[in-house]
């Protein structure tokens, strides 16, 4: 008897130290990026657009125009000109602006193009989707960690990431850890890993440059 519990003893001294560490192991990923839909305010035939998939632009860039954009800067001109000689007020001023911006589409971030859902002289509905903008200072992976490691992360956690096609390594941090588990969606892990519930962490990279792009594998570490 007292071999037997000896026994039964080292194997479950044995069993708690195959623990696994989370540190010791690689989680794979696919690179994202912040997404922003850019459309109208309005309804209105679109007439300009100077951007094509791939087009890195700038905040504050004119992407796009809609058909009554032409008149509307003359007139917005024109009543900049009363103001300022003193035929116009502040309030028709405002006006004349907020017409003419809603005939425009503006980047508001540097960013890359992803998708260009319309083409020039297309009647777009108003708020309707005319070009997607990727946020390339805002990129990030998620990676499935099961639940039993899940309680060695947390949040602001450092991490190292290597995506395929580079040999430099990128430093990121956990900036998101679901409080829901889930099954490990079947693109990630192997047949055999697709039953075990997983929670999804979002690790945030702290100086992403050019060299990354959407949709690149990643590996990460802690």
């Amino acid at each position: 008897m007292r071999v037997f519990i000896g026994i039964l003893a080292v194997i479950f001294i044995c069993g708690c130290g195959q623990q696994k560490n989370i540190k010791n192991m690689t989680f794979s990923g696919t690179m994202e990026l912040t997404e922003h839909v850019l459309g109208a305010k309005t309804a209105g035939r679109l007439t300009t657009l100077s951007v094509d998939e791939g087009d890195l632009v700038k905040k504050g860039q004119l992407l796009a125009t809609l058909d009554r954009f032409e008149q509307s800067k003359k007139d917005f001109d024109r009543v900049g000109v009363l103001y300022k000689n003193g035929g116009a007020n502040q309030q028709s001023l405002e006006y004349a602006q907020l017409t003419m911006e809603d005939q425009e589409i503006i980047a508001p971030i540097d960013g890359v193009v992803l998708i260009k859902d319309v083409e020039t002289g297309e009647i777009i509905p108003a708020g309707g989707g005319v070009v997607v903008i990727g946020d390339t200072h805002d990129q990030w992976i998620k990676i499935y960690v099961s639940e039993d490691m899940v309680h060695q992360l947390s949040i602001n956690q450092k991490a190292s990431i290597a995506v395929d096609g580079s040999k430099e390594t990128y430093k990121g941090h956990v900036t998101f850890i679901s409080d829901k588990a889930e099954f490990t969606p079947r693109n990630v892990q192997t047949p055999e890993e697709r039953v075990t519930q997983t929670i999804a962490v979002k690790i945030t990279v702290d100086d992403p440059d050019e060299n990354l792009h959407a949709g690149v594998a990643a590996d990460v570490r802690f």
